[in-house]
Formats: structure tokens, C-alpha cells, sequence
């Protein structure tokens, strides 16, 4: 499971749904996302996990990582 905005839960859904689904209830329509690791590509996970970090990561280290990693998405 990650933590996604509604929005963005909304794009990984629409992407791959086999993938990635709505947590039921009021955590999926705040952007709790199931991930299904058997029919995931590795890609897709680290995209997700790499928003979801970015979503809850104090800022100063967020814009440290943008900047050492040159914003490719890599944690």
C-alpha cells in the first residue's frame, strides 16, 4: 500500500489498473493505494513509492533529493 494524493492515485489507477487499485472506504478516496507487486513492473513501484515519499518527506529534503538525483524519480 501506498499513501498517494487522490489526484495521483487517480493517474496510477488510470495507467495500470491490474496494478493499482483504490484502498476501500474512506482511506482509498484519500489516496490509500493497493499495490499488486506480483503483476507490477519494478518501475511502476518505484514511481509510486518515490511520489508517495514525496508526498510526506519534509520539503528541505525533498528539494535535496530533486537536486542530487537530478529529479530521475530514483531513491
Amino acid at each position: 500500500m501506498v499513501k498517494l494524493f487522490p489526484d495521483q492515485q487517480k493517474d496510477f489507477v488510470r495507467a495500470e489498473p491490474k496494478v493499482f487499485a483504490p484502498v476501500n472506504g474512506a482511506w482509498g478516496r484519500r489516496g490509500a493505494t493497493h499495490v499488486r507487486l506480483k503483476t507490477a513492473k519494478k518501475t511502476s513501484v518505484l514511481r509510486a513509492l518515490a511520489a508517495a515519499w514525496r508526498n510526506t518527506a519534509p520539503k528541505r529534503l525533498v528539494e535535496k533529493f530533486q537536486t542530487t538525483s537530478q529529479g530521475d524519480g530514483r531513491v
